[in-house]
């Protein structure tokens, strides 16, 4: 099947979906509806799915779906009811990995052109919905009602829905939510209706006692950025169409730090073209979110780690606002071209970041990320697919692949078209580029092939020696794993300073360097740079050197979570013992997968013990996606016996 999908595409010159066994190029969904009846208390979902699908081939008998562990009841012709055979193709090693098939038998033979309206009842629960996160109402705040997170992004929306689950198909999404809690407030991708316009696809039992909410999103998207939030969270404008949602105790405090959402609207339009999704809301999550942000239309998630008390977090708000043009409404076609979304985010987040803070910083926020890239890479193997930017997922979780990599080589790409082409020139191509890729999913070529494209028409005198540049670099850039094949200059003195300061520590062997007070007046960004340095060099750094820097700086239990994240990794490498227990508080507080995933192989292998001991004790308050990949590092290194 997939070699037949490789040659239609290839006639059509696209980029086949490697982690993704519908038959899309045959038939395409369209339209989604989803009706959920929630259970939370009992982390459960009755769920009936209605789907438009678009016939694409001369002659289509099947329709075969993503699903993931979701129990199918029954699938049948949305204007008739009448029931089609169906049947789940288990994928054998890659069942537990990207899912199994519904395989769908068609009541006749559809050719191109037609249109099919299917719906399909099922139900899911905690133990087989990758996507959510079930928090029991004591692992809330208020502790009165539990709650419901999702994150579908890469592949686990069909863990919830039945759908294809690619980000070369796009749809419009729609859903009812029922709850049977009238403290349970929702919210999901798309705007929330007032009004009931959708009618109710089952009957129910006491209809009157249940809440409904519904939601409309009426520009397509791909799976992957649905979205749910579920339990007791409230909302509150932060001016200007933007909101932020939270848990109650909360939403004063978030709201003030991200009060200018409104100005970092003004400043992204200012750059990169109108917004055109509607309103802009923010929702901060409980500490068990993976991600820093998810950028959901009209629900963009992000972790309360970006909740610092000083505003100097936000650039995670800023990436996501960034996605509103890169990502959702022009999308990379596979996760091999994930680097689309991400790296031209990175290159408007710094843009804007830029005016706000200036470009030392930034500089610095891209050695930073440089230096989480390669960390990475050397994790992966710098001869890995995966240490490049587009990495070969066949048969992988896409999920595997996720690092900084594709945001840090796609930010330097972009920044070096940027010195080739000139700056104006550059805004006026992305401008151009999103205008031409509108509501589609594109690959690399696409990409590359507009790029020289415009050069040509827009940059006549000197194109040839532009485009000359750009193809001497594209392909290597692209596909060759390991550091980009051009260094982009990102010299500043605040990356001298801070390294100076930490090479004097290491030099003084616990004696507190002269200029050791510059670390208090130094920027999160510049915090990372300088205990990037002693993680580099974290063989020099002797156990008083360890104790005298926590001792003036108290990075143990640190409030910055970005930068106590950087202060345990050292910790772990340096064995450290006395700052094990920050790193256990860290780990049980913090649900960050970039983190946990680092922090693990390094417990992995040098604390055994509290390896396994501090993911038993914290499975549940991590995400599933989370614990996934945290089994597979610990498979790396055997629970050890300790004998007494």
């Amino acid at each position: 099947m997939i070699y037949l999908f490789l040659c239609i595409a290839l006639t059509f010159g696209a980029e086949v979906d490697v982690n993704t066994f519908s038959n899309y190029i045959e038939v395409s969904q369209e339209h989604v509806h989803i009706e959920w009846l929630l259970d939370l208390d009992g982390q459960y979902i009755n769920a009936t799915s209605q789907s438009i699908f678009r016939v694409n081939s001369n002659k289509l008998k099947q329709i075969d779906l993503d699903i993931y562990q979701l129990n199918i009841i029954a699938v049948y012709m949305t204007s008739t009811g009448n029931v089609l055979k169906h049947n789940i193709i288990n994928k054998g090693d890659q069942s537990l990995l990207q899912g199994d098939v519904l395989s769908i038998q068609l009541d006749r033979v559809y050719t191109r052109g037609e249109y099919i309206n299917l719906n399909i009842k099922y139900n899911l629960d905690s133990k087989g919905a990758r996507a959510l996160g079930f928090l029991t109402k004591e692992q809330t705040y208020s502790k009165t009602v539990p709650y419901l997170f999702s994150q579908c992004e890469d592949n686990n929306c069909r863990s919830i829905i039945p759908l294809q689950d690619t980000p070369s198909i796009k749809i419009y999404f729609t859903a009812t939510v029922l709850v049977k809690d009238p403290r349970i407030n929702v919210f999901m991708t798309g705007n929330k209706l007032y009004n009931m316009k959708f009618k109710l696809l089952n009957n129910y039992e006491n209809l009157q006692a249940l809440t409904i909410y519904q939601f409309e999103l009426n520009i397509k998207i791909p799976a992957y950025l649905i979205g749910i939030i579920a339990g007791e969270v409230v909302e509150k404008s932060t001016g200007n169409g933007t909101y932020v949602i939270a848990e109650p105790h909360f939403i004063d405090d978030y709201a003030q730090e991200l009060s200018d959402l409104p100005m970092y609207m003004k400043e992204m339009q200012e750059y990169i073209g109108p917004y055109i999704w509607g309103d802009y809301k923010i929702v901060i999550l409980p500490a068990s979110f993976p991600f820093g942000g998810m950028e959901h239309p009209l629900l963009t998630f992000a972790s309360p780690t970006i909740i610092v008390g000083d505003k100097s977090g936000v650039g995670t708000a800023i990436h996501e606002i960034a996605h509103s043009w890169v990502g959702n409404t022009v999308t990379g076609r596979n996760w091999a071209n994930f680097w689309i979304n991400e790296g031209f985010c990175v290159f408007l987040e710094r843009k804007i970041l830029s005016k706000l803070n200036g470009l030392d910083s930034v500089k610095l926020d891209a050695i930073n990320g440089n230096s989480s890239a390669y960390t990475s890479m050397q994790t992966f193997g710098l001869d890995n697919s995966f240490s490049s930017m587009h990495p070969n997922t066949t048969n992988r979780n896409p999920d595997e692949a996720t690092s900084r990599v594709p945001y840090e080589k796609g930010y330097q790409l972009l920044t070096y078209l940027e010195t080739l082409i000139q700056e104006d020139p550059f805004q006026k191509f992305l401008r151009d580029y999103i205008e031409n890729f509108k509501f589609q999913s594109i690959d690399e070529d696409q990409l590359y092939q507009f790029l020289l494209n415009w050069v040509r028409k827009n940059k006549q005198e000197d194109s040839q020696k532009i485009i000359t540049e750009i193809q001497k670099v594209w392909k290597k850039w692209v596909y060759e794993p390991g550091l980009a094949p051009i260094t982009i200059d990102v010299t500043t003195p605040l990356f001298t300073n801070a390294n100076n300061l930490a090479k004097a520590w290491i030099d003084g062997k616990g004696e507190i360097p002269e200029q050791a007070n510059d670390f208090l007046q130094y920027k999160p960004n510049q915090k990372s740079v300088f205990l990037q340095y002693l993680i580099d060099n974290y063989k020099d750094v002797e156990t008083a050197v360890m104790t005298k820097i926590d001792e003036q700086y108290k990075l143990t239990f640190y409030k910055d979570q970005k930068t106590g994240y950087k202060w345990y990794r050292l910790i772990l490498l340096v064995k450290y013992d006395q700052g094990l227990e920050g790193v256990h508080d860290f780990v049980s507080k913090v649900g960050v997968s970039s983190y946990l995933k680092v922090l693990y192989d390094l417990l992995g292998q040098n604390y055994n013990k509290q390896a396994y001991d501090w993911f038993d004790e914290n499975k549940t308050f991590y995400h599933p996606v989370v614990v996934q990949a945290i089994e597979k590092i610990l498979q790396k290194y055997p629970k050890k016996l300790i004998v007494e």
